[in-house]
């Protein structure tokens, strides 16, 4: 008889907070979000928790209205955790296969990943996940799932993704005050990438460029693999500062220009075009120009877009990424951003929005919610009820997973 599971995404951005639950039957193909839980951020500063008592009311306000708005409690949610710390190291295992037929079992796949976790790893440094990038059986690379196939030594090449232990366990603590308890940290930009690419744009070779408040998430697929990730220091929260400063005018007031007024391209704004501040805020006097409001917002995504495109140079993959880039988060909401990254990185560009999901409501088919959906997609995936093709999952069986749990237990 079919089960209904029900899962939990939590998104603690800069700015905003996302909760997103589902429930997915074990027949089903998708799952169906049945709660959305949206809440002011305040107190996280580039992912890092710099206000504990403001993270956590701002997680328990979110949590509890999609709670509230999906008919369901639920104790435990899949978090997404972001910043400059969160890093890959590329690592390597190799054991001999135990079977003495000499067919690879998933016992085989959890001992050389093991192997592959057998490296030194600063005292400061938490290990979050290992990703498979590719399983080499007698020599023979390029295999995705090792399991059923025969040989007598077993190699992988594995990425380790890791992050600072004082900002994860600060993270984990904020998080369980609220009441939520943590099914597993995931880094924000796989769990985005998840919610929103195909299994035939990570074969080409796409990335993913998640806007948000306080940093920008990249991620790059070839073939199939993760190539690379990073964080850049630079998010939308950086153009409302800066508009704030060009404006002489409250945050809270170049935030709202910002979203009702700020173009990505200068050139798109009437020359004519002016917003009246006082319309907004009694206590605003003046006219601005809108094209002067759409140079700094220009100014501040080129910035984003060419830091983005020196870490694709890194790689090799400048302008040559056949599946163009994947733009999600709060911050691709401004007009002509899409034009601005055509122009700045050479590449075909689209806004992303969730696929192979049911019951999405108007205000979550929306770029912003891509890692709360991601989260939720992860979870499902890592309970045996999605496809093992993205990083985390690594084609493993539930009992491979849970040993890789039980090994971290003692990892300091």
């Amino acid at each position: 008889m079919a089960r209904d599971r029900v899962v939990a995404g939590l998104d603690i951005g800069t700015s905003t907070v996302y909760t997103v639950i589902g429930r997915k039957r074990d027949d089903a193909s998708t799952p169906q979000v049945l709660g959305v839980g949206v809440s002011s951020s305040s107190g996280m500063r580039q992912g890092i928790v710099v206000d504990a008592g403001d993270v956590i009311a701002n997680i328990r306000a979110s949590f509890t209205a999609a709670e509230r708005s999906a008919g369901v409690s639920i104790p435990r949610a899949y978090v997404g955790v972001g910043g400059g710390h969160v890093e890959c190291m590329p690592s390597h295992g190799a054991v001999a296969v135990s079977r003495a037929d000499q067919e690879i079992s998933s016992e085989d796949i959890a001992r050389v990943l093991t192997a592959a976790q057998a490296v030194s790893i600063p005292p400061n440094r938490e290990l979050l996940d290992i990703i498979a990038r590719e399983y080499i059986v007698d020599g023979e690379g390029g295999i995705r799932d090792a399991v059923g196939m025969s040989g007598v030594r077993l190699e992988v090449r594995a990425l380790l993704v890791g992050a600072s232990t004082p900002h994860v366990r600060t993270l984990r603590r904020v998080v369980q005050e609220a009441g939520v308890e943590v099914a597993q940290l995931i880094p924000n930009s796989f769990a985005s990438s998840r919610a929103v690419l195909t299994k035939r744009q990570k074969e080409l070779g796409t990335a993913v460029l998640d806007i948000g408040g306080g940093t920008t998430n990249l991620i790059v697929y070839e073939e199939g693999d993760l190539l690379h990730t990073a964080v850049l220091p630079i998010g939308s929260a950086h153009i409302t500062n800066d508009l704030a400063i060009g404006l002489r005018s409250s945050v809270d007031i170049a935030e709202h220009v910002k979203k009702e007024y700020g173009l990505a391209k200068a050139s798109e704004a009437g020359k004519r075009d002016t917003i009246d501040l006082s319309l907004l805020d009694p206590q605003e006097q003046g006219l601005v120009m809108r094209r002067d409001v759409a140079d700094i917002v220009e100014a501040r995504l080129t910035e984003i877009f060419d830091l983005a495109n020196k870490e694709l140079r890194k790689v090799g993959k400048e302008a040559f990424l056949p599946g163009g880039i994947v733009l999600v988060g709060g911050g691709t909401k401004i007009p002509h951003i899409v034009d601005l990254a055509k122009e700045r990185m050479r590449l075909p560009i689209q806004i992303g929005f969730p696929h192979e999901v049911e019951g999405v409501a108007e205000s979550v088919d929306d770029p912003a919610f891509a890692t709360a959906l991601g989260l939720m997609f992860y979870g499902f995936d890592l309970e045996g009820h999605g496809p093992a093709s993205y990083p985390g999952v690594v084609s493993m069986n539930a009992s491979v997973a849970k040993m890789q749990k039980w090994m971290r237990n003692f990892l300091p």
